[in-house]
């Protein structure tokens, strides 16, 4: 029924029962107002806590047969719980939960005690309407929290010897790692929280860790050396207590993820300077440009030595443009997590500030429109990719077409807008040069040619 007719039933009872009816629906009204917006309002409160489907409208993105948003090899919470192709590391997690309990010293019963004591809050951070949880007592989420936990914490702190993960070669062990960072695939952080009370793990810098492989190996800059040898140091096992010293600019230590994905785009934005986070976008009616283009327009491309992933700015030089881009490492499981995080940010961003990853990965896109301007990214060191040149160019512009245009995102137009705006008899003499360096050379070089000619000629007359 629609709203007309709603207002037309409410004269029609007012006219036939008086007033004693019209108050009785206002009252019913009003309640349901009330809890209408107390719904909304704890729905909103949760937002940046909840375990979050994969945004419908972003599907598109999700990689062939969904494998950007199913796992592949294991589940983690109850989303995937129970898939055929996923059952064989159930085993591998009860012999990682036993392993854990008795790494721990304390009996199996002591630690799921304590996961089912958690069971009714970490409900909480699941779609309260979903199937995949309301199915599951307390008793059974619990059971699967547990498993799952114990299962993820060994993964972080295995040795590599561990007889456990023996069977999991490296295309197995990179699936795990892809797997762990769905967006669907995630158990609440207090669960892990609460396992470390029993065996101390710094999850934090595991996932800090993980996330160096979003950067190409061949532009490894000083801070990437530091954190080097900090692994140098801790590489044979992170069984510790967490750190109480910063980390990368803004401390992780007092920041609360709803989960490890979460975790993992914290931190690879952590270190965002200030001035980063509080520009102020304009029009998003602007005009795109390729890495051919800006090119051709005498911005050349670069790769940023910015602590954070994201980092993108154009900077004016006395001749020519330079666009910094955050270099980037893309295969198969560094497409998953981001994919992943853009997926976080659509569900959880409550304002264009919130898309930093999503800015990125659409100006990434914004300069792909050919497969030589993936070259002319990869010949800049801005990315690397085991990818070909047209897979890369087909992920960034299948990305590209969903992605919510960030505030990030418009700030680059703008700069590059202000450039063009601002240079015209450069950018006119530039590009001339650039289409026409060819005939230019080629000019230059017959014309070498004529006056060595006449000088040799010169040379013989006088001689």
């Amino acid at each position: 029924m629609d709203a007309a007719g709603s207002a037309a039933d409410v004269v029609v009872v007012v006219a036939a029962h008086g007033r004693p009816a019209a108050q009785e629906i206002l009252a019913a009204m009003e309640e349901r107002m009330y809890k209408t917006t107390e719904r909304i309002e704890s729905h909103v409160a949760m937002m940046q806590a909840r375990i979050h489907r994969f945004p419908r409208g972003l599907r598109g993105i999700g990689g062939e047969d969904g494998r950007y948003i199913v796992p592949s090899v294991v589940a983690i919470g109850p989303y995937h719980h129970g898939l055929p192709h996923l059952q064989e590391m159930e085993e591998v997690k009860h012999a990682a939960a036993h392993r854990f309990c008795r790494d721990a010293g304390r009996p199996t019963e002591e630690v799921y005690e304590r996961i089912l004591s958690l069971t009714s809050d970490a409900r909480h951070f699941y779609a309260p309407d979903d199937g995949a949880v309301a199915r599951l007592g307390d008793a059974e989420l619990a059971a699967m929290l547990f498993l799952d936990g114990c299962f993820l914490l060994q993964y972080m702190g295995k040795s590599d010897d561990e007889p456990m993960f023996a069977g999991c070669n490296l295309s197995s062990g990179q699936a795990i790692l892809k797997d762990m960072m769905l967006l669907e695939n995630q158990i609440p952080w207090l669960v892990l929280d609460a396992l470390t009370e029993f065996l101390p793990l710094d999850v934090r810098q595991f996932v800090a860790d993980v996330g160096e492989k979003f950067f190409p190996k061949e532009k490894v800059t000083g801070w990437m050396w530091i954190r080097r040898f900090q692994m140098f140091l801790t590489k044979r096992r992170r069984r510790c207590v967490p750190a109480k010293t910063e980390s990368r600019g803004q401390s992780t230590i007092s920041y609360r993820p709803a989960h490890l994905l979460g975790l993992l785009r914290f931190s690879q934005i952590q270190s965002m300077p200030g001035n980063e986070r509080a520009y102020q976008a304009g029009s998003s009616s602007l005009l795109s440009s390729s890495a051919v283009e800006l090119a051709q327009i005498g911005v050349k491309l670069s790769a940023s030595t910015a602590t954070w992933l994201g980092d993108m700015s154009l900077g004016k030089k006395l001749v020519l443009g330079e666009l910094c881009l955050s270099p980037l490492f893309l295969n198969d499981v560094t497409a998953c997590w981001l994919v992943n995080m853009a997926a976080l940010e659509a569900r959880t961003a409550w304002d264009s500030d919130g898309f930093v990853v999503s800015s990125y990965l659409s100006v990434v896109a914004m300069l792909m429109d050919r497969k030589e301007d993936v070259h002319e990214l990869r010949s800049k060191g801005v990315l690397r990719s085991l990818f070909s040149n047209t897979q890369t160019l087909a992920f960034f512009k299948g990305l590209g077409q969903h992605l919510r245009l960030g505030g990030r995102y418009v700030v680059v137009l703008e700069q590059i807008e202000s450039y063009k705006r601002n240079r015209p008899v450069r950018i006119a003499v530039h590009r001339f040069l650039y289409k026409n360096y060819k005939i230019i050379a080629a000019v230059l070089s017959i014309a070498g040619v004529i006056i060595g000619i006449f000088k040799a000629l010169l040379a013989l007359k006088t001689g």
